[in-house]
């Protein structure tokens, strides 16, 4: 949550299961070693895209600076010869000198470059980014992306311009799914509508990348009837979402399967969980009509 706003984790909490969402609103934490291992894993994948956008922000002003001096270098050396043979030998020699301390200047920054550019692709081949980095979430320095309209904020792991639409990213370490999860396309879905109404065009698709070594998953949003259902789905369980947190409904388990309780990181202090689970992972579902007063769930 973000100042009161439901923000797009919340939405994939949601989209796993609605009671799991709703223990994260009440100040119930996640457990395990698989949260730990994943904000781990987002922390050093912030810092890598971080590297990546400083990196190439350094190469554009080396590559500028590179060019003013080169341009430099020879004004300097025509004016030292022109000197030199034709006016003052001392002024021309002392212009050679110069020339020559500003070309290893020159070739200092070249090796800078050539060693930012090698980073630079080094990064890129690892995360598999291929359109300019736009936002990052470095938790610091990036924007959140805010939509009033829906009580809805959050910020992608990261934004890529490709052709000039927004792509919001969102990178899983946990396992490997052969689809996207639905809790997963949801929390994409959030951020393309975050994108649309914060950037002030909606994106064609969004993205989640599995790790590293293979293709992204395509999320549609504006480009197929598929597209326009996640949408509805989306908002859809905003309405919901924002029912409970007004107390008009109660969340509640969406499921009756006991290894999705059992991989629930809030499993201990669900007052709905399956017997017999453990626990370790977490997510977000629907809502059902509230039977009581109070905002709180259903036991």
């Amino acid at each position: 949550m973000h100042d009161g706003m439901i923000s797009a984790s919340d939405v994939e909490r949601y989209g796993y299961c609605p009671l799991s969402w709703w223990l994260s609103v009440r100040g119930v934490d996640a457990t395990g070693e698989e949260i730990e291992e994943g904000l781990k894993a987002h922390r050093d994948l912030g810092e890598s895209l971080k590297t990546l956008v400083h990196e190439e922000k350094h190469s554009r002003e080396v590559s500028n600076t590179l060019l003013a001096l080169l341009v430099g270098t020879v004004i300097v050396v025509l004016f030292a010869l022109l000197i030199l043979f034709l006016v003052f030998p001392e002024w021309g020699m002392l212009l050679l000198i110069l020339a020559l301390i500003w070309l290893f200047v020159t070739a200092f920054l070249l090796y800078r470059l050539l060693v930012s550019t090698e980073l630079i692709e080094d990064l890129r081949e690892k995360y598999g980014v291929d359109g300019l980095l736009e936002n990052v979430d470095d938790n610091e320095s990036t924007p959140v992306l805010a939509s009033r309209n829906y009580n809805l904020c959050g910020r992608p792991d990261y934004i890529e311009n490709i052709e000039g639409d927004h792509i919001p990213v969102e990178v899983k370490t946990g396992r490997k799914p052969q689809a996207p999860f639905f809790s997963h396309v949801l929390q994409v879905g959030a951020y393309c509508l975050l994108v649309e109404e914060s950037l002030g065009k909606a994106p064609p698709y969004g993205h989640i990348k599995y790790g590293f070594d293979d293709d992204p998953h395509q999320i549609d949003w504006e480009i197929s009837e598929r597209g326009k259902l996640l949408r509805h789905t989306v908002m859809e369980k905003l309405d919901e979402m924002n029912a409970i947190l007004k107390g008009d409904m109660d969340a509640h388990r969406n499921h009756n399967r006991m290894g999705k309780c059992n991989h629930c990181s809030r499993n201990k202090a669900c007052p709905e969980r399956i017997e017999g689970g453990s626990h370790s992972h977490g997510g977000g579902g629907r809502g059902k009509p509230r039977g009581k007063p109070e905002g709180k769930p259903s036991t």
